[in-house]
């Protein structure tokens, strides 16, 4: 017995899938073509001279922070402060008392003075 032929979707199938797929890139080529790719260039361009002055300005603080030498050398000379101060209270206390000795001699002096006078 003779049979009919029998058709093959699979090839025709693969072949209009194909030609969908080429449909559909050059229908978005067709709808993006229009897009201004020089002015997202521009912009792109210029957010990334913003970002580069922002860093920029972001090292230029950083370097004028003070270090850790810096730091250190500021403890000492508060120290040094420190050590010259305590030194200047035991002189200013030193000379109040030669002042108190000093008020109690005048006082006695008047004291004298007022006695023999009389």
């Amino acid at each position: 017995m003779n049979q009919p032929p029998v058709f093959d979707l699979g090839p025709m199938l693969a072949l209009v899938l194909a030609a969908l797929n080429i449909l559909n890139i050059l229908y978005t080529w067709w709808r993006t073509r229009d897009q201004n790719v020089e002015s997202r260039f521009r912009a792109g361009s210029d957010r990334m001279d913003r970002l580069d002055q922002r860093l920029a300005s972001v090292e230029q603080t950083l370097r004028a922070q003070p270090t850790k030498e810096d730091m250190h050398d500021l403890r000492l000379g508060i120290a040094d402060l420190n050590g010259e101060l305590r030194e200047i209270r035991a002189r200013l206390e030193a000379s109040a008392e030669h002042g108190k000795r000093q008020d109690n001699v005048l006082t006695r002096v008047e004291q004298f003075l007022l006695e023999r006078s009389k």
